[in-house]
């Protein structure tokens, strides 16, 4: 399993948020992740992709263990090297840099995880090609679609090979047309590297797709 999750509790203050949550996810699935509004379902994935810290709970990602009861495994530098290395990133606003190309943008976290510049650049250039956007290589934020901006934020998800890209509502912000595209653009991924995706979303179609589905009501799957 890539991930596996047992006994996942949050609260703030005095709400839980999860009660007890347990999941796993193999190698190679996409796991739709749906629920209201208010269930619990972006605080899972924070604290999946390590973002936050349960309260309790245990979580192993790619064979290391990263929560274990109430105490992180991995802290400080190894963990943010970790979530570099292993895990990546898509979300409903694509957060470009607008100063920076496509292709800068996607490099960016090869750099930061010590990538030499032109390994991180040959990487960009391949994964901009294989999200249809091999043609864009030198545009900059301002001078794409919204669609293609979320192409681009899916490539740099997946520059440093993460075992897991989780995304939220990553296709919540674009038009009906848009959003099939993207939605097939996450398959073309998994047949054509092997990628494991964990998407939150209230889009039907989308989950239609997915290899399974959890759906989140009051902090628990039903």
């Amino acid at each position: 399993m890539i991930i596996s999750a047992s006994q996942i509790h949050k609260s703030f203050g005095a709400l839980e948020v999860l009660k007890g949550v347990d999941v796993e996810v193999a190698a190679g699935e996409i796991l739709a992740v749906t629920g209201a509004s208010g269930a619990g379902k972006t605080t899972l994935l924070q604290i999946l992709g390590t973002l936050s810290t349960p309260d309790s709970g245990f979580l192993q990602i790619d064979g290391t263990t990263v929560f274990d009861g109430s105490r992180r495994s991995l802290k400080g530098d190894a963990l943010a090297a970790f979530r570099g290395r292993r895990i990546g990133f898509v979300f409903q606003d694509h957060h470009l840099l607008p100063e920076f190309t496509a292709q800068e943008n996607v490099m960016i976290p090869a750099l930061i995880a010590g990538k030499p510049a032109a390994q991180a650049a040959s990487e960009a250039e391949k994964l901009l090609a294989l999200t249809g956007l091999g043609g864009r290589l030198a545009h900059k934020p301002s001078e794409l679609s919204g669609g293609e901006k979320q192409r681009v934020a899916i490539a740099r998800a997946l520059i440093n090979n993460p075992a897991v890209v989780f995304a939220d509502e990553p296709t919540g912000n674009l038009d009906s047309a848009t959003k099939q595209e993207i939605h097939s653009l996450f398959f073309n991924l998994r047949d054509t590297l092997s990628q494991t995706i964990v998407i939150v979303t209230h889009d039907p179609s989308l989950a239609a797709l997915c290899d399974r589905t959890l759906h989140m009501k009051d902090g628990r799957f039903e």
